[in-house]
């Protein structure tokens, strides 16, 4: 999703197809959703029309998909995400999390209960007792549970590979699906 009120990233479909063309067969999508405040005066579009659209161009395109993770963090800048205030965060990602439940698609949550920006090195010996995180900044507290039934893309910038490598929880998660835990790379 781009900052244009929630529309679909034009190069979502064309990058998808490049994929294939690749013979990369196992192949997920993430949706970065329009979820606060524009300095352009661009209203976001409601979530279930942002995630109905969404879903319209992977249905349309025939694509075939793994998993389709929801992306759960703070910017600045275009598109100012999540910065409504916890409550109205919290009621945002309820209202999010409920729609995607109802999906025929099997969605998870990618969120960062760890330091935002540190150098892996630095993260190291960080956990959930001893760091600040991206999750506070856009909720009450480290525990605000906005679906951890859903399954966790854990960020942990800590250059550490596997996902039982995780120690910076939140929001009721105690395990994640996944982890990126270097810039560009996943496991």
């Amino acid at each position: 999703m781009l900052d244009k009120g929630g529309a679909v990233d034009p190069d979502f479909v064309s990058s998808y197809k490049a994929a294939r063309a690749a013979g990369i067969t196992n192949i997920d999508a993430y949706m970065f959703a329009c979820t606060g405040t524009q300095p352009t005066g661009v209203a976001c579009k409601s979530p279930a029309t942002q995630l109905s659209e969404f879903q319209a161009v992977i249905q349309s395109n025939n694509m075939v998909v793994g998993h389709l993770w929801f992306d759960v963090e703070p910017t600045s800048g275009a598109c100012n995400a999540w910065n409504l205030g916890s409550s109205q965060n919290l009621a945002l990602a309820q209202q999010w999390t409920s729609l995607l439940r109802q999906s025929s698609y099997k969605w998870g949550i990618y969120g960062n209960g760890s330091v935002a920006l540190y150098p892996h090195k630095q993260l190291a010996s960080l956990t959930t007792s001893n760091c600040s995180n991206q999750w506070t900044t856009m909720f009450a507290s480290r525990s605000t549970n906005i679906g951890s039934d859903l399954p966790l893309w854990a960020v942990q910038d800590d250059g550490t590979p596997g996902v039982s490598t995780v120690t910076t929880f939140m929001g009721g998660w105690t395990t994640a699906y996944a982890k990126q835990y270097n810039l560009g790379k996943l496991y």
